[in-house]
């Protein structure tokens, strides 16, 4: 099996770390054949140690939205299509995004979340998935998506079958994150977290329209891109006035936004679409509360363990944040024990029944 990773960005966002851990997963079972990445990640992929095969860096995504990048993308891809088709024609090919080869029959695309068919960034993204990826959609053999919601939006919307489509959860390694020597020092923190925040859909706008609820006790931490809505979010911190108990941090390490995690006495999340939502997962593996918006794939993957909010309801957050203030250190230790569930063994097994279908 060859798994396209052409489209792949940055490191260390949801989709990187999906595809990173699908990659296990068809490693662990003996079904990985090769990897169509950018030429930046060559080495990095090097540890699979099978067939690598690179496009040029500037075809692949990046955290800014780009009206030019697509479009390469697609001349781009006829060509690769092509040496793939010549090279790998009896090969099945798994894109972990939602990008697909013109001329390669043996396909299997990713579809992460519908954010970009109701809110989407461009007017090029809308045609895209609301007009070229529906055709797409019924050409290839089977659709990977990351949780039962977003599999309910597809087979409404796209008007597909529900056996075509099969989700895999995503996954994270609980030994890579810290619990807190002292818990109780984790319940009186007064460090809020926001992360992810460089797209408008992730809300953290909301957060800060109700700084009158926490200005008095938290300050708050939001890690997030250099994108035009991080600008925003400046610009809001600016007129409000709240520059000195609000900071923003960029091109952050791994080990550096464990670090925050294990911090935090909370993260706030209350994005108003997700596919699955690492985040809310990798904090409660660091035994960290989660305030998340109430939508539906927060409630099938977090359950009962969050906080949830209307976050266009003052009163919600009032009562959200009440909540937080009443936990105890003996209600954090749970949430990580609940985390572990979603783990590399939960991701490979449901990778597994997913090459029964294709």
């Amino acid at each position: 099996m060859i798994v396209n990773l052409s489209r792949l960005g940055k490191s260390g966002t949801g989709m990187w770390i999906y595809s990173l851990k699908f990659l296990k997963s068809l490693n662990k079972l003996g079904e990985l054949d090769g990897i169509i990445c950018a030429k930046m990640h060559e080495d990095f992929f090097r540890e699979f140690k099978c067939k690598i095969i690179t496009v040029p860096d500037i075809v692949s995504n990046t955290s800014k939205v780009s009206k030019l990048k697509p479009i390469l993308w697609l001349l781009y891809s006829y060509f690769l299509s092509l040496k793939v088709k010549l090279f790998y024609n009896n090969f099945t090919v798994v894109s972990t995004t939602h990008h697909f080869l013109p001329f390669h029959k043996k396909q299997v695309i990713t579809i992460h979340d519908l954010r970009p068919y109701f809110y989407p960034d461009s007017k090029l993204q809308q045609v895209y998935f609301r007009k070229i990826l529906p055709k797409k959609i019924f050409s290839c053999e089977h659709i990977i998506t990351v949780s039962e919601s977003v599999k309910k939006l597809i087979v409404q919307h796209y008007k597909i079958n529900s056996n075509k489509v099969s989700v895999v959860y995503n996954a994270i390694d609980i030994t890579e994150f810290e619990i807190p020597n002292n818990l109780d020092e984790k319940i009186n923190s007064n460090t809020l977290l926001s992360v992810g925040a460089s797209w408008k859909h992730k809300n953290i706008h909301s957060l800060l329209d109700n700084y009158d609820l926490w200005r008095g006790k938290y300050n708050l931490i939001i890690v997030s891109g250099n994108t035009d809505y991080t600008k925003q979010l400046e610009e809001r911190v600016d007129k409000y006035g709240i520059d000195k108990h609000v900071s923003f941090v960029s091109s952050i390490s791994f080990c550096q936004l464990k670090k925050l995690y294990l911090n935090a006495k909370a993260l706030i999340y209350p994005s108003i679409d997700e596919g699955f939502g690492i985040p809310p997962l990798e904090a409660f593996a660091s035994c960290t509360p989660v305030i998340v918006s109430d939508i539906p794939v927060f409630r099938e993957i977090l359950q009962d363990k969050a906080i949830y909010i209307d976050p266009n309801s003052k009163g919600d957050w009032q009562k959200a944040f009440n909540h937080l203030d009443e936990l105890t250190a003996n209600e954090l230790i749970p949430l990580r024990e609940y985390a572990c569930k979603f783990d590399q063994v939960n991701m490979t097994n449901m990778v597994a029944d997913l090459l029964k279908k294709i």
